[in-house]
């Protein structure tokens, strides 16, 4: 016991000499001298963890809050974070049923109201581990001069590759047909579409747009159909009804147009093949219009949507350290989440496919 309050006291000595050492200039905001936190790891960790590449919460604060403008999927199948750390979850698809069932609503003074269940079929799901890591041997990380710059950038491209992997997984659910009801769905022919003679894109869009279970308030396409879309001569007659059918919408006269909340341009390319020096880029959205209908409130039991993202807990961000690699080892940037889209009312969207004229007619 004596030697254990011995040791203590050595301890707390060597403190409050770090402290008159440290100075008054270079407490943290806890109000600790910045040697001792950095000696036990209050900053995230150097020698804490035996890292030689900081972490903590600036660096998982990056992770957590970094978004690429060019990327819509999550606006797509926005993000519902699940309660607790189980992977495995179960959600309700959503039925006709469920939409149009009006309930009584009507209360006398001594019953009780009646009860509403929202449900549908349920499914089940589990979400799927998605990340990337880099490796830094230890001998580049000798000639590093700001260690917190270089984690910070190598996380945030992590993470927006991480993202770009999403966005591609999000726009291949969104542009199957399989993932859209009876009828709401249609693949035109190369001379058909917008271009063709006789082709009114905007009489095709006020017909669909009544279709789905609920009206849709998001409309998407690619850049490409962007373009197209809002030079359409159909669309700007409509748009200025006294005009020739030249000129360019804008994206709120085409929202105002079709009575829609959004519209989602997708601009993201992807390589499609594993050599990065040559490389093949591909627009990871199609050439198609398609429109969803989503609740702000809806979530994977309750609402009405088209599609939604589980995920379990926030996004993660570590660095791991790795004796097998070169002479000194390495250590491990690693960023990610856990997460997995589903279709939740297929009968709330349709899809418009191959929607711009590709050939001569």
């Amino acid at each position: 016991m004596k030697k254990i309050t011995k040791y203590a006291l050595m301890l707390i000595s060597l403190v409050c000499v770090l402290s008159t050492i440290a100075g008054a200039d270079t407490l943290t905001a806890c109000g600790v001298p910045q040697i001792v936190a950095n000696l036990f790891g209050a900053d995230g960790g150097y020698l804490a963890a035996g890292l030689l590449l900081p972490i903590g919460e600036q660096q998982t604060g990056i992770v957590a809050a970094y978004q690429n403008k060019k990327l819509i999927a999550d606006q797509v199948m926005p993000i519902k974070v699940l309660d607790g750390p189980e992977l495995a979850f179960k959600y309700y698809e959503r039925t006709k049923g469920d939409a149009f069932t009006a309930p009584e609503t009507r209360v006398g003074r001594t019953s009780e109201p009646n009860i509403i269940h929202l449900s549908g079929e349920e499914r089940t799901g589990a979400c799927v581990a998605h990340g990337l890591q880099d490796i830094v041997p230890k001998e580049d990380i000798d000639q590093i001069k700001n260690k917190e710059r270089f984690v910070n950038t190598h996380l945030e491209y992590l993470m927006n590759q991480v993202l770009l992997g999403r966005e591609m997984r999000v726009a291949n659910t969104v542009q199957n047909t399989s993932n859209y009801g009876t009828g709401l769905s249609h693949t035109y022919e190369a001379a058909q579409g917008i271009g063709a003679d006789g082709f009114n894109i905007v009489e095709v869009l006020l017909e669909y747009l009544e279709k789905p279970l609920a009206r849709p308030n998001i409309i998407g396409m690619n850049a490409f159909v962007w373009a197209k879309l809002r030079t359409d001569p159909n669309i700007l007659r409509a748009v200025y009804p006294n005009s020739n059918g030249a000129g360019v919408a804008t994206r709120q006269q085409i929202m105002d147009l079709f009575e829609v909340d959004q519209i989602l341009v997708g601009e993201a390319r992807v390589n499609t093949t594993k050599n990065a020096k040559n490389p093949t880029l591909a627009r990871c959205w199609g050439n198609n219009i398609w429109a969803h209908y989503s609740e702000p409130l809806s979530n994977l039991k309750e609402g009405i949507a088209w599609g939604m993202t589980a995920q379990v807990g926030e996004r993660y961000a570590a660095i791991v350290e790795d004796e097998k690699v070169g002479l000194k080892g390495a250590e491990v940037i690693k960023a990610g989440f856990y997460q997995t889209e589903v279709v939740v009312g297929k009968d709330a969207g349709f899809i418009l496919k191959d929607v711009v004229k590709s050939t001569q007619g």
